[in-house]
């Protein structure tokens, strides 16, 4: 087994092994799908996210552009209001996830196969002993599945899931519409690109059937979308504890998602999982350094777990109403959407490498 294992073919780990086969290391990725792409379960996936592009191409030495569209339609429905989003004040952009050829997943896969990075699919890692095997400063980017947490005593909720797709005809169509109302204590939303369009609802605990069939009707009412079939499905986000985030799991290194690269808020975890990547690779051979960088990645994940946790006490209407003030004064004052990106996981490393 070569030196440089990287386990979990996802945006964090493919970073991470572009960046340490670039450095001329023989590396080796191995991961529990039997191809690229994640799981099938909720892939492939349109996802709505803020993207630094030009910060993630001068920290990571990745030009992600190509594998990335802007938007066509972004909007909010707050209690049945419709609220139209200014998603360019957010620095967001759409993203396809999953096996496609589409997707951002493939396109940084051939980059890792153009470095000569090696892969080994169908190579499930279970328990603490397995990961043991491994050679030392190997990275551990098991996304959201619960045994990298387990394995390494990472704290974590148990989020809830319901989610639909379905094939649509446009496929020039990029567009997120995000649903807050009483059937979600976090939020759902629809969104669509290259021809796939997907229907999401979650929360921090179970989701009633009820709540779904009024998911589908707010949808059917606002976008006059319908699906055939719901998958129901659990998994695991860092967002138990104000300490959640850690780069080190003994001797491993851990990257993205099990690392606590996710925003704790509203869950965006893309970005933090593309600079992850590379903090990864930093701390293969400079622990100092990567650990200093991995503070500056995490530097808001504290103060957007405390807001979670405030905003948790305030009835839904009242809520409702501030959301929607925000959102109409967005496009105006470009304070509200710098705050929130700054909040975004290893947005400051990126604008900083940017700047340099």
């Amino acid at each position: 087994m070569p030196e440089n294992v990287v386990v979990g073919a996802g945006l964090a780990g493919l970073v991470c092994a572009i960046n340490l086969a670039k450095e001329g290391r023989e590396v080796l990725v191995l991961d529990r799908e039997k191809r690229i792409g994640g799981s099938p379960v909720y892939h492939p996936s349109p996802e709505g996210t803020p993207l630094d592009l030009e910060g993630i191409k001068a920290y990571t030495g990745v030009d992600i552009s190509p594998a990335v569209k802007e938007f066509t339609s972004g909007r909010a429905v707050i209690y049945g209001e419709v609220i139209p989003v200014d998603m360019e004040a957010i620095s967001s952009y759409m993203v396809e996830r999953g096996p496609r050829s589409t997707s951002l997943d493939s396109y940084l896969y051939s980059l890792a196969l153009d470095a000569g990075v090696k892969f080994e699919f169908n190579k499930s890692f279970l328990s603490s002993d397995d990961f043991m095997q491994l050679p030392p400063n190997s990275v551990v980017a098991t996304g959201l599945h619960f045994e990298g947490f387990d394995s390494f005593n990472v704290p974590y909720l148990t989020s809830f899931h319901y989610l639909a797709r379905k094939k649509i005809k446009d496929v020039n169509s990029t567009h997120v519409t995000i649903y807050h109302d009483h059937f979600t204590t976090d939020y759902a939303y629809t969104s669509s690109i290259n021809g796939v369009l997907l229907a999401h609802l979650f929360q921090r605990h179970p989701v009633k059937r009820d709540a779904l069939k009024k998911f589908e009707e707010r949808i059917y009412i606002t976008e006059g979308f319908e699906f055939d079939h719901w998958e129901h499905f659990t998994f695991p986000v860092p967002a138990a504890s104000i300490r959640n985030p850690r780069l080190f799991g003994g001797k491993m290194i851990l990257a993205g998602t099990l690392a606590g690269c996710m925003e704790s808020y509203m869950f965006f975890g893309i970005h933090g999982a593309l600079i992850s990547g590379k903090i990864a690779a930093i701390a293969v051979t400079d622990r100092g350094k990567a650990y200093e960088e991995f503070l500056k990645a995490v530097s808001t994940f504290k103060s957007a777990y405390i807001l979670k946790k405030l905003l948790s006490f305030i009835p839904g209407n009242m809520y409702g109403a501030a959301l929607k003030m925000i959102l109409r004064r967005m496009s105006v004052d470009r304070r509200i959407g710098e705050f929130a990106r700054s909040g975004m996981p290893g947005w400051n490393n990126s604008s900083t490498a940017k700047g340099s």
